[in-house]
């Protein structure tokens, strides 16, 4: 439902909008909507019922706990980050000897793609949908919804370690991932 809200105080609230002249700055292309109230209103009790916020901190904390067992074993992940159930995991760069063996494409690739790749093996081989960053495509997020099960954050933290563990560098992961386009592509033509 559309709905959207803010929270100020009063003499905000009467400097940005409290005279005549000012009275319409803030409208809503979706204000009145009765409906959206009522769903918004609905939304907030079971936020509120089920301790939502609460149940997201402890959540986060397990999936952080498990994402910082992965980096103290793997070289591929550079940093993990996050609060509540919203999580990201930086990749290092490939090492040096590929950068030099490739003029540097390997390392200019995997500074665009290589989140991508790991996005994708989540998803092809995993059905874990995530997605990489806009402002560092070199990191992905992981935010599962508010009643994600422990059971479910240790099907992805299983689901990265294998990932983790079958390639320890860039071009691992874009061979993978190249292997996955030429099936799906063979697949698609036949």
């Amino acid at each position: 439902m559309p709905i959207g809200a803010y929270i100020t105080t009063g003499e905000i609230w009467e400097r940005a909008y409290g005279s005549l002249d000012k009275a319409l700055l803030h409208t809503s292309t979706f204000g009145g909507n009765t409906w959206a109230a009522a769903a918004a209103i609905a939304t907030l009790e079971v936020l509120y019922e089920e301790n939502l916020p609460e149940r997201a901190r402890e959540s986060g904390d397990y999936l952080l706990a498990g994402l910082r067992r992965l980096k103290e074993s793997h070289t591929l992940v550079k940093e993990v980050r996050g609060r509540g159930l919203m999580a990201g995991i930086e990749f290092n760069q490939p090492e040096s000897f590929t950068v030099k063996a490739t003029f540097g494409l390997a390392n200019k690739i995997s500074e665009e793609y290589l989140g991508s790749m790991i996005a994708g093996e989540l998803l092809n081989k995993y059905r874990i949908i995530t997605a990489y960053t806009l402002n560092n495509p070199n990191v992905i997020r992981l935010e599962p919804p508010l009643q994600v099960t422990r059971e479910q954050i240790d099907t992805l933290l299983e689901a990265l370690d294998g990932i983790f563990e079958k390639h320890k560098g860039f071009i691992s992961v874009a061979t993978s991932g190249a292997k996955t386009i030429l099936k799906s592509f063979f697949k698609k033509s036949s």
